[in-house]
């Protein structure tokens, strides 16, 4: 595990394809050495199992045929009539022998070539002894005339496995050569046939048709003997060769195991063996291994190459799939390094949906948040750094102002001037709420009394005319939002609600909790908005909001206070605060009140970035 856990990306890569390519590379190929390799042999093997079949086929064919022969022979009316007892006389049995019955053996064994020799036993001892005929009882205790007769009752004929031809009394016979008999009954009472027939008449086609380019086929009888002929090819020392390695090794009796492997004169053959089952006897097939194997190694030699490109082509195709995934990998790596360093303007190619495409998307899409998330933070902290220089600007030397409006208040009690005391009170907490440190956010609580204070004021003013509703729950006090966001809006009623109005102003402002928000609503009986106005202020909130979004802050001293002095720039500066610190989790919206004038609506999310949060970030920002 420790080797796997050093190696680079790309190699396990690597790895992994030639693993997983591996298990069915390996499947292929085994299927592929047995449609190709294994059946090269096989076909060679089939191929001399055809060939002894055939030859099977052959020699019953010819063993039918010559039963056929002997059956009509073992059936003639002549013949068995011939064997009947006292059916003739004497002498009419002699001339019937040699005028009919010798002719037509004569004939018979003249028009079947295949039939060597054709004998006669019978029980009838008028019958005179000839080449042809002979007496069942010299005969009957002879151990290959008991086996005759008992096969001949449970089969109806009998077929002798191959022996030395015998020597009868008269006739012939006696040739020290290889005969089969072929045992038919009469149709009279122990009377039987018996043709002879040479193993050539079964297996001269042999030697003329060679197994596969120089192997042959030959016949062998149960003591292993070679009873066909063989090619000229063959000597006599192969032939005793193989004869005896038939016998030491069994092979006869366990002919059905299939080919075996025998060495002759000091070359390999493979040896194939089939039983003639009615002659017991067999036939074999000897073919040189060598043109066996040689086709088999050529397939393999195939095979082994075929292995080889497929091991080279799995390798490449994997190094090029490992080379294309890591160069995606790198490209990522690459843009990641360079947002290590600060630059969040990365854009790395993405021309698939694959999972590195898609982490691709993601990155890119991380760094614009980032990037867009940090642009946000700079605008607000400026925003935010803007008021409070606009706040110490107003410092000019507070305590001393503090002072003197302590003085005034005094005075304003000396000369029983409540009212003016009240206001002088209110103008101090305003001023020390606009140029004390600005606080990032306070509570509804805090606000409120500051837009209490901000009503005073204005009602020495306007000689009390303005009227204040609050309706919000106690549970809302504690709630924590923005400083200054409430008292523009309350401001710009004054400025906007009072235009050509001499009459009572009465500003409401209602807070209530929503679903998962706090509902800031601020109506007045003023002039109020028209529908134009609405339309006119949301685009210009809109505009300066996605102007904020792409470019920063970057107001000069001459725009800044052009801004100041146009109509409605409080409500935009509130709009721009809420933007920054909520993005776009908040909604500002306007419209007609019924109290007759304009309601300002304000939703805020019940959680805000906290100014320690804010500060966290930009203190971490600023370590990159």
């Amino acid at each position: 595990m420790g080797i796997i856990k050093k190696m680079h990306y790309k190699s396990k890569l690597i790895l992994c394809y030639l693993v997983l390519v591996s298990f069915p590379l390996i499947l292929c190929l085994v299927l592929l050495y047995q449609s190709i390799v294994k059946p090269v042999r096989e076909n060679a093997v089939s191929a001399i199992d055809q060939r002894l079949d055939q030859e099977l086929n052959t020699i019953n064919s010819k063993i039918e045929k010559i039963r056929n022969v002997s059956y009509l022979v073992s059936t003639n009316t002549v013949i068995n009539k011939f064997f009947v007892p006292r059916f003739y006389g004497d002498l009419e049995l002699i001339e019937i022998l040699n005028n009919d019955i010798s002719p037509l053996l004569s004939w018979l064994e003249a028009s079947s070539p295949e039939i060597s020799y054709y004998h006669f036993f019978t029980n009838n001892p008028s019958i005179p002894e000839t080449q042809y005929l002979h007496q069942y009882d010299d005969y009957r205790s002879e151990p290959w005339m008991q086996e005759m007769e008992h096969t001949i009752f449970d089969k109806g004929y009998y077929l002798e496995p191959c022996h030395i031809n015998r020597s009868y009394s008269y006739g012939y016979g006696g040739e020290d050569q290889m005969v089969y008999s072929l045992f038919y009954p009469l149709l009279t009472s122990s009377n039987f046939l018996e043709v002879c027939i040479k193993p050539s008449v079964f297996f001269e086609d042999m030697k003329t048709i060679p197994a596969m380019e120089s192997g042959f086929v030959a016949a062998v009888n149960s003591d292993g003997k070679i009873i066909s002929d063989l090619p000229a090819k063959v000597t006599e020392d192969f032939r005793l060769s193989l004869e005896q390695r038939l016998m030491e090794g069994d092979c006869l009796s366990d002919s059905d195991e299939g080919p075996f492997l025998v060495s002759l004169a000091q070359t390999e053959y493979l040896i194939s063996i089939k039983q003639i089952g009615s002659l017991d006897s067999w036939i074999l097939c000897a073919v040189p291994n060598a043109e066996i194997v040689g086709p088999v190694l050529k397939a393999q030699q195939s095979f082994t190459l075929v292995i080889l490109a497929a091991a080279i082509g799995i390798v490449l195709l994997s190094y090029l799939l490992s080379t294309l995934l890591i160069r995606k990998i790198n490209t990522i790596i690459d843009a990641v390094h360079k947002i290590q360093e600060g630059d969040f303007h990365v854009a790395i190619p993405v021309n698939g949906e694959d999972e590195i495409d898609q982490l691709a998307t993601d990155i890119n899409y991380m760094s614009f948040k980032i990037n867009e998330l940090i642009n946000r933070v700079y605008k607000a902290r400026m925003l935010q750094k803007e008021t409070e220089l606009s706040a110490l600007q107003a410092q000019i030397n507070p305590h001393f102002l503090f002072n003197i409006l302590d003085t005034f208040k005094m005075i304003a009690i000396i000369h029983d001037l409540d009212d003016f005391s009240d206001s002088i009170a209110a103008l101090g907490n305003l001023m020390r709420y606009n140029i004390s440190p600005a606080s990032y956010h306070c509570t509804l609580e805090h606000e409120l009394q500051i837009i209490r204070d901000y009503i005073n004021i204005q009602n020495l003013l306007l000689n009390n005319r303005v009227t204040l509703l609050l309706s919000v729950p106690d549970n809302l006090l504690r709630f924590e939002i923005p400083n200054f966001i409430l008292q523009p809006i309350i401001e710009n009623s004054f400025v906007h609600g009072f235009e050509n109005k001499l009459s009572e102003l009465i500003i409401k402002v209602t807070i209530y909790r929503g679903d998962s928000s706090i509902i800031i609503k601020i109506e007045d009986n003023g002039t109020g908005i028209s529908g134009e106005q609405q339309q006119t202020l949301t685009a210009a909130m809109k505009k300066s909001t996605e102007t904020l979004e792409v470019e920063p802050i970057s107001l000069e001293p001459q725009e800044r206070e052009s801004s100041r002095s146009g109509k409605s720039i409080g409500i935009l500066n509130v709009n721009l605060r809420l933007f920054l610190l909520y993005g776009r989790h908040y909604s500002f919206t306007f419209s007609s009140s019924d109290l007759g004038g304009a309601c300002n609506t304000i939703s805020l999310p019940v959680s805000i970035p906290t100014k320690e949060q804010e500060e966290n970030f930009l203190n971490e920002r600023s370590k990159l």
